[in-house]
């Protein structure tokens, strides 16, 4: 058997060193790649059109240091993208890809033109005039659709109640974009009663021309602002109850000035007068076209009137030009008590 001299024995111990050396280097580095790891959400989103979006707030755990991006994601594009990372650790770099959304979570912007538009009743009003524009940072310019039911995303619809009725109504309009993203803005349009005439009232005025002023009319005004929320109650004709020719009697009471107590009675009662004349003070009464008499009320000034309306509202302050288009009644008659 051939011995091995201490020399050729030295050689051999320091090459399986270096070997192994080499060894435990390459399962290092091997360890340190296989180590190297990135963590993202499910969820993980990039707003779309974000320039200088932070990969960091995307990222929910990371082995080793970000260094940089190999490959970024399109932000003019919508949906799942990869983007891969340079990650480093320990002097090893490894490409990392990950799975991010380019997504679309920005409203509709809707610009109106007024807070508020007032009408006459009866005019002719285009609500859309009102609404500026409807603009989607993607979708560009929506479009105005009647039936939302039927529509796909990426349109916008304008709702309210009855305009031609008199006071004011909500108009909403909703905007939603092809993400279904949606945005909601409102705006008041005021229908103001057109003046009451009625060729009824006249068919009640006095032959007497020289109708003196309601001189009382701003002390019964007071007084009858006093009882707004009174209960209704038939047959009552106060002090913490009315009916509404009882309301009427009462009130005219307080300024020492007496008035018979029905609705039906009161409609001859002081001098008629035409509601082109009316003062704060005077008597309305109210019924229908065939004369019948039904409501007293007092007119309080600027197309106003308190009134016992009924059980449920009680006294009650309602513009007379609402009221005429709401009872299914009308003015009889305009009293003045002198």
């Amino acid at each position: 058997m051939k011995k091995v001299d201490g020399s050729s024995r030295v050689l051999l111990l320091v090459t399986l060193s270096f070997f192994m050396m080499i060894l435990c280097y390459l399962y290092h580095n091997y360890s340190v790649y296989k180590s190297i790891r990135v963590v993202v959400d499910d969820t993980a989103s990039i707003e779309y059109g974000s320039a200088n979006y932070d990969i960091n707030k995307i990222v929910k755990e990371v082995e080793g240091d970000i260094v940089s991006i190999k490959k970024d994601v399109d932000i003019n594009t919508l949906g799942e993208q990869e983007v891969v990372l340079e990650v480093k650790k320990d002097n090893i770099i490894k490409e990392v890809p990950i799975i991010v959304n380019v997504v679309d979570t920005v409203a509709p912007v809707i610009k109106i033109d007024k807070d508020a538009v007032s009408i006459t009743e009866g005019d002719s009003f285009d609500i859309n005039s009102n609404i500026l524009s409807v603009n989607d940072t993607i979708d560009g310019d929506l479009s105005l659709v009647d039936n939302v039911q039927d529509s796909n995303l990426g349109y916008y619809s304008v709702s309210h109640d009855d305009l031609t009725q008199v006071g004011s109504h909500e108009v909403t309009v909703t905007a939603v974009d092809k993400s279904g993203n949606k945005s909601v803005s409102n705006f008041t349009l005021n229908v103001k009663a057109k003046p009451v005439v009625n060729s009824t009232v006249t068919a009640r005025v006095s032959s007497n021309v020289d109708v003196p002023d309601n001189v009382s009319g701003n002390e019964i005004v007071k007084i009858a602002y006093s009882y707004l929320g009174y209960p209704y109650q038939s047959g009552a004709n106060g002090p913490s109850a009315f009916d509404c020719s009882g309301f009427v009697q009462y009130v005219y009471s307080r300024v020492g000035k007496s008035v018979s107590r029905s609705a039906s009675t009161q409609i001859n009662d002081g001098v008629g007068i035409s509601y082109s004349d009316v003062q704060p003070g005077d008597i309305l009464s109210w019924g229908y076209s065939n004369g019948v008499v039904t409501h007293s009320a007092l007119y309080v000034g600027n197309g106003l009137m308190i009134h016992a309306a009924n059980p449920s509202q009680g006294v009650i302050l309602s513009n007379v030009s609402k009221w005429l288009s709401g009872s299914n009644t009308t003015i009889l008659s305009v009293r003045r008590i002198g």
